[in-house]
């Protein structure tokens, strides 16, 4: 312990109290993939970030955050049911490992019905509620239609809205009892009903398929909106593809006409993606159609417009050996985890000292009364006794607590018909449970990985709290210091100038040209474009839009001029801008920025708290144990 104690030295003090290299590293390690802001990698400045992190938290136990009841019902409700995740902390099987890959590789639409009761619930509402849901099978069964009665009937809420349907969904998405049943169950089939910890279901499957892996694809998209129909976005989304066929590069169409920004600026280019990941099973079923990598499918629509679509690559399906490591993390995780706890129980024996009395045990059984079989909740006073029953490790449980849990077991499971029996199985019950509690109850301590997301997951409450009550509630409360740092700051707010600019696009620099030749002439746009797409050739796309003076088509030093005509070229293709009307910036009032200044004014509001935490906690940093870090960290 020593010996690990000088290893961890202290990386800095706040308010005397030390901060541990350990901490900072592996804070800094875990969130430095998370990081968009470059600068925040550099350890200086992450430093800085980590030291304010620990001055709030040393702010929020100051002014007694962590002893309010609500946060403690929070934390505490948190921690039982994080807890529970690490009751079945055991190796997973190969075979749980395996079926989980299985299943990964294929995905299930199934609608379901759900029945609620609680999983502590009286045995006569348990069965209130599995009558219930067998009675709405029947029905089924019978002919009635699934949507129809899961609409009526179902207790899960969104089933109003969706008639029970979940849509698609593989591997570790749903609860096992729950996904087990799904992939265990035939096309067209209703299942029997089965339990989960939200009460009773039955599920039928839909549709099943196997997965394709994933793909990366470019679009470009003609938006159906206000302003445009869908017809209308059709015309144009074929003006686009004629210029496809004529060599247009798909990436330069992208930046100057797909709706989607968002894409558009990288070519088109979205993030790979899964069957079932998108909104829209057109948009994928014509993505997973294309097989060549640089294929262009035709125009297709979607409830968002019209798009074409390019290949970009094809992701096959990992294989076992390369997901076999994440998949035992996620079994390890998951509630299919519950079906080795006996291994899990065998483990923690093995790992605790634990002394079990057995001539205790066998006291019970010749002196436990008969009765306590037939339901009577009666117990020979000699057992009531302050007398060790079960140690393990320094905890230790009386004869009075075996006793007691003898008595609730006996009434709500009398299966037994006779006393060594109920004794001996019952016991296997206590001592199971009390290892699984004692073993909850250190979790802290023997589970570093448990004792970090808890700890996470207790500072993350109470700096929210810190914040909404010292940051975000003033900012909100304070209108007359939101005016006036309007009022100070108004040029951050201003409107930048804009244009309404004519845009007219071609492959063809002669037909461009003429354009601008036109254009000088004072041909309005209508004229020009049935001059130049003579017999539909589509020679040119026109478009009428308002951009900003800083948007990325517009070359450096661009006049911004009313009646400014400028050709723009980009890998071959052509593009002439001509402004019809120059807006010039302006500042705009609070209330159309109310809520980027409201951001804002809370940013200040917090920095200037910030110096006050400093002068109230100091800190001081070791710079030579700092100096090291660095080394570790940037190699």
């Amino acid at each position: 312990m020593l010996q690990a104690q000088q290893k961890d030295k202290v990386l800095l003090t706040i308010a005397d109290r030390p901060v541990y290299t350990s901490e900072f590293k592996r804070v800094y390690l875990k969130n430095i993939d998370l990081v968009k802001d470059d600068t925040q990698k550099d350890i200086d400045e992450y430093l800085d970030l980590f030291i304010n992190y620990k001055l709030k938290l040393q702010e929020a136990i100051a002014v007694g955050l962590d002893q309010k009841e609500s946060h403690k019902n929070e934390l505490a409700g948190y921690k039982k049911q994080l807890a529970a995740n690490y009751l079945t902390d055991t190796q997973a099987t190969e075979a749980l490992i395996k079926e989980a890959y299985d299943r990964s590789q294929a995905r299930v639409n199934a609608s379901h019905i759900l029945i609620k009761v609680n999983k502590n619930a009286a045995p006569e509402d348990t069965l209130k509620a599995y009558q219930k849901i067998i009675d709405l099978r029947t029905k089924i069964i019978n002919g009635a239609n699934f949507k129809t009665i899961a609409k009526q009937f179902s207790e899960d809420p969104s089933a109003k809205r969706n008639n029970g349907d979940l849509g698609w969904f593989s591997a570790f998405r749903m609860v096992y009892p729950f996904e087990d049943a799904a992939f265990k169950t035939a096309v067209g089939e209703v299942t029997m009903p089965f339990r989960t910890q939200f009460g009773y279901h039955i599920l039928k499957v839909n549709a099943k398929e196997k997965l394709e892996g994933e793909v990366t694809v470019a679009h470009i998209m003609v938006s159906k909106n206000d302003k445009r129909t869908f017809k209308e976005a059709e015309d144009k989304i074929k003006e686009i593809e004629t210029q496809l066929a004529q060599g247009a590069s798909f990436e330069a169409l992208a930046k100057q006409f797909s709706d989607d920004r968002n894409t558009a600026v990288n070519g088109g280019k979205i993030n790979r993606f899964g069957k079932g990941a998108l909104n829209s099973v057109d948009f994928e079923k014509a993505a997973f159609s294309l097989k060549a990598k640089g294929e262009v499918s035709k125009p297709i629509r979607t409830t968002y417009g019209w798009h074409i679509i390019k290949l970009l690559e094809k992701h096959p399906l990992p294989s076992f050996e390369s997901q076999k490591s994440e998949l035992a993390k996620k079994v390890k995780r998951d509630s299919r985890s519950q079906l080795v706890t006996t291994s899990f129980i065998n483990g923690l024996k093995k790992k605790y000292q634990i002394v079990s009395n057995t001539e205790a045990i066998k006291e019970f059984k010749e002196k436990t009364p008969e009765t306590l079989l037939s339901g009577k909740k009666e117990m020979s006073k000699e057992l009531l006794v302050e007398k060790e029953f079960l140690r393990i490790d320094k905890k230790q449980y009386t004869y009075k607590d075996f006793a007691t849990f003898l008595q609730d077991r006996s009434l709500r499971r009398n299966r037994f018909k006779d006393i060594n029996t109920l004794v001996a199985e019952t016991f296997k019950i206590f001592e199971r449970n009390k290892i699984l509690e004692y073993y909850e109850a250190h979790l802290e301590d023997d589970n570093e990985e448990f004792a970090q997301v808890y700890n996470e997951y207790r500072d993350g409450l109470l700096l929210f709290d810190l914040m909404e009550t010292q940051i975000w509630n003033k900012a909100k409360e304070d209108s007359l210091g939101l005016k006036q740092y309007f009022e100070s700051h108004k040029t951050n707010y201003k409107e930048k100038e804009s244009y309404e600019i004519i845009k007219v696009s071609s492959t063809d620099r002669v037909a461009i040209q003429e354009v601008k030749t036109l254009l000088s002439e004072g041909k309005n746009i209508e004229e020009i474009k049935t001059a130049i797409n003579k017999e539909n050739a589509n020679k040119i796309i026109v478009t009428s839009e308002k951009i900003s003076k800083d948007n990325a088509i517009l070359p450096e030093g661009f006049k911004g001029e009313k009646g400014i005509v400028e050709l723009i070229e980009d890998n071959s293709y052509y593009t002439l801008i001509k402004i019809e009307e120059v807006y010039k910036s302006r500042n705009k009032t609070l209330d159309e920025v109310k809520g980027k200044v409201l951001n804002d004014y809370q940013v200040k509001i917090e920095e200037n708290w910030l110096k006050g935490l400093h002068k109230k906690y100091p800190v001081t940093i070791h710079k030579r144990v700092l100096k090291k870090i660095k080394k570790e960290l940037q190699g």
